[in-house]
């Protein structure tokens, strides 16, 4: 922080009502127990108006009571060396949760009290040294503003790489089958559940991630930052457990409960602006390993098969699953396609027919064509490879048949 030098000639030795301005805060005894008591009685933050907070208000409040002593004595304010003990109270405050908001709201407040208590003593024709210590005294409030700021949220972002740093290894060690998870747990402060349903997510690059490396790397940053906001807000009996990066990444969702994964995707894709695909499974803690594998493997397919964003599980993608698997029976069903590859336009027909669930209208519009040019590809699929496409089980080989040509990288339309 660069250090804020502020100086006054015309103030130095400034003097209010025949007495030094800061004889009221040197002096009176009572002058920093009145800063005290009204700091306290005017915030709402139970972190500072307990026990323990009460007692650093209290030395807080005397510490920038000498400080504005000192600054309407000598002119001067503070260097950013004088202040390492309230830079270390900020600190402290962050530590524990009390809000920055609070905070900054209890110097403003201290600090208008005690310009009040020095402006009482100023009598006629002073006006313009009142003036001069009504600058010093801001003076000093934004000196101690940039400071306390500052070192709360060097704290802050400290504590919060921590605590990040402590939940990648407790779900690195779960994603593992690592034994000392229970231990790594205990030691963050969360208790393991029984089951979690393993969420694999992809994160696509934002609008913004366009340009120079370090402008996209910039707008990845800011869609990640949010993203994580947004999962740290997520209302749930327990948090989710993350590692997330800039792609995509794991969740671990604790005693999942019907939906919940749904709104949490949701939620990411609102908050990252882009679209979320997500595959979940579930598994006891024991077992996360394995849950994690075949969410991965569930994710992969989701994406060669181009499908549209959201969450699916191995209910929604048996038959694509089933067909993944190399085999007789999928070099079979590619060979089906063969034959339509010679022939334009029946391949994409039959593409889209499957897509719009069989519907030809649909399909229709989709093709920019009229139903009955669909109606006649269809039939032409049907000629040249003995599958009617409008019954349902030729579709349902059809559509086997276009899985497996999707997921051979070699195949092109």
């Amino acid at each position: 922080m660069a250090t804020t030098m502020v100086s006054s000639d015309s103030a130095e030795g400034l003097s209010l009502g025949g007495r030094p301005a800061s004889h009221q805060l040197r002096v009176a005894r009572d002058s920093t127990q009145k800063i005290i008591d009204h700091v306290l009685d005017t915030t709402q933050c139970r972190e500072l108006t307990g026990r323990s907070g009460r007692t650093v208000v209290a030395e807080v409040t005397a510490e920038c009571v000498a400080l504005a002593a000192d600054v309407l004595d000598s002119g001067v304010q503070p260097s950013s060396e004088a202040l390492g003990r309230l830079r270390r109270s900020a600190g402290k405050w962050a530590r524990i949760g009390v809000p920055l908001a609070a905070i900054q709201h209890a110097f403003h407040e201290g600090f208008s009290r005690c310009l009040r208590m020095i402006a009482g003593r100023a009598v006629d024709g002073e006006h313009g040294a009142l003036v001069d210590g009504a600058v010093l005294m801001f003076g000093l409030l934004d000196v101690v503003s940039e400071v306390v700021s500052s070192g709360y949220l060097d704290e802050y972002k400290a504590v919060a790489a921590q605590g990040q740093d402590q939940t990648q290894a407790l779900v690195t060690a779960l994603l593992t089958g690592d034994q000392s998870a229970a231990s790594i747990a205990e030691r963050h402060g969360t208790e393991l559940a029984e089951r979690y349903e393993v969420v694999a997510v992809h994160f696509p690059p934002h609008a913004e991630e366009v340009g120079a490396p370090v402008a996209r790397e910039a707008a990845a940053t800011r869609k990640l930052q949010r993203i994580r906001s947004a999962l740290a807000d997520f209302h749930a009996a327990e948090p989710p457990l993350a590692i997330l990066s800039a792609t995509g990444g794991t969740i671990l969702v604790p005693d999942p409960v019907a939906g919940v994964v749904e709104s949490l995707i949701t939620r990411l894709t609102e908050a990252g602006g882009v679209p979320v695909s997500a595959s979940a499974a579930v598994s006891v803690t024991s077992r996360i390993a394995a849950a994690a594998e075949n969410a991965y493997e569930l994710l992969r397919l989701v994406q060669r098969l181009d499908y549209r964003p959201g969450v699916y599980r191995i209910a929604d993608l048996a038959l694509e699953f089933q067909i993944a698997r190399p085999g007789v029976g999928r070099r079979h069903l590619k060979r089906m396609l063969d034959p339509l590859r010679r022939v334009p336009d029946l391949l994409p027909t039959l593409q889209v027919f499957v897509s719009t669930e069989a519907n030809r209208k649909k399909a229709a519009k989709q093709l920019v064509v009229h139903p009955n040019t669909v109606d006649y590809r269809l039939k032409r699929i049907q000629q040249i490879t003995g599958i009617d496409p409008m019954k349902s089980s030729g579709l349902r080989s059809l559509h086997a048949a276009l899985i497996a040509d999707s997921l051979d990288p070699k195949r092109t339309v």
